[in-house]
Parts: structure tokens; sequence; C-alpha cells
């Protein structure tokens, strides 16, 4: 892991105790370096928040869902259908994320072209042998290479990003 100098707090940065932040059930993350922690979506039916452990996971099933639907319709690598769900798989992460490997940054990484095809490849393998439940996208770490917590939190994240700003802006605003 990379070295790092003066990490900041959340708490610290903004001047919000601590322990709000602990009695709310949120993390108090660094605002310059990642925490090495990932979201499992298949842990998010089991956020307290409602807005993840509902709504949340209604987004991701949802944008999976097309994700399939798209695979399900596509004939070949990189016809239109092929090319929707490419668009629809963000393997990027996010900077405001905070989470992962940065290490010295947060300024947030992307995964490979390849990566990305082969994540494409292996959903539409396993969709023409019959499976169609937009959770199995979270198991892609066991079927392939290179795919571990760290992209499935990115590609997480990005599905519920509005849902993990929400509930920042909600606890900020409800101490203002």
């Amino acid at each position: 892991m990379a070295k790092y100098s003066n990490p900041i707090l959340f708490s610290s940065y903004f001047g919000i105790d601590p322990d709000e932040l602990d009695k709310a059930n949120l993390l108090d993350p660094f605002i310059n370096v990642d925490l090495e922690l990932f979201i499992d979506p298949v842990l998010l039916e089991k956020c307290s928040y409602e807005e993840i452990s509902k709504e949340a996971v209604g987004d991701f099933r949802k944008h999976f869902t097309n994700v399939i639907r798209l695979l399900t319709i596509s004939e070949n690598e990189g016809d239109a259908a092929w090319k929707g769900a490419e668009k629809l798989l963000k393997l990027e992460e996010p900077s405001e994320n905070g989470l992962g490997y940065g290490g010295s940054s947060r300024s947030g990484s992307s995964r490979s072209y390849e990566i990305k095809q082969s994540i494409l490849r292996t959903s539409a393998e396993i969709i023409r042998l019959g499976a169609k439940d937009p959770d199995m996208i979270s198991l892609m770490g066991f079927f392939e290479e290179g795919v571990g917590p760290d992209t499935i939190s990115d590609f997480t994240t990005w599905v519920i990003f509005s849902r993990l700003a929400g509930i920042t802006r909600d606890f900020v605003n409800a101490r203002m």
C-alpha cells in the first residue's frame, strides 16, 4: 500500500463530533485517502438506512436487470445491445467514494477495457445458461479473474451513488 501523510477525517475537516457520526451509523472516513473497505451489494439489504436497504437495492436490481435485458438480446459482441450493456457497466472508481486501495489519494481508478468485456462475456454466458437474476452480477468475483471486491464495490457505488449522497446531505443538513 502507498504511504500517505496527514490523513484528515471527515469529522475534523467539517467540525463534526465523531460521536454524532457513530450515533447515526455513519463512517468517519478520511477525506484525502481511501479506506480499505468495500460496498458489497449482497449486504445492501442489511443496511439500517432504508434508503439503502430498500431504495438502493431496488436501484441495483433495476440497473442490472437492464444490463441483463440488453445482453439477452445481443447477438454479437459490439452490437447495439452489447454497447448499451457496456455503457451501463461503469467500472471507474468514483473519487468521492474514498473506498478501496488508493492509499495515497482518492483520485479513483478504472478497470481495463478487457476486464469490462470479460465481465460482459461471462454475464452473457450465464444468461444463455438460463440465469436472469440481477444479483448474479455481484457474484462476478467468483467467476472472473481480476474482478474482486474493489471492482464490485465500484460498480455498485455508481448505481447507488445518489442514495449515498442523499444520506450524507441529510446528515449534514440536520446539523445546520
